[in-house]
């Protein structure tokens, strides 16, 4: 009798019934697979970031007074 259970059912049903030689191999290559593809999603979310944040609103020139400078204010 074939039952029609989700992929994942089958997969967590593996690493709790397998032999444990097989699904220590198996853990060992989906955690590095897994390492990998965080860091390609880290290295993506910091590109994305760098494009949006190098955009900065330009200041209006009039009606800015230039700063200050406290050694010269202290001087007089």
């Amino acid at each position: 009798m074939k039952t029609n259970l989700p992929e994942e059912v089958l997969v967590l049903r593996f690493f709790e019934t397998g032999p444990i030689e097989k699904v220590e191999a198996v853990f060992n290559i989906v955690c590095e697979k897994m390492r990998e593809r965080g860091l390609n999603r880290s290295n993506e979310d910091a590109q994305t970031v760098s494009t949006t944040r190098s955009r900065r609103p330009q200041r209006q020139k009039a009606g800015i007074a230039p700063p200050v400078d406290a050694n010269l204010a202290l001087a007089e």
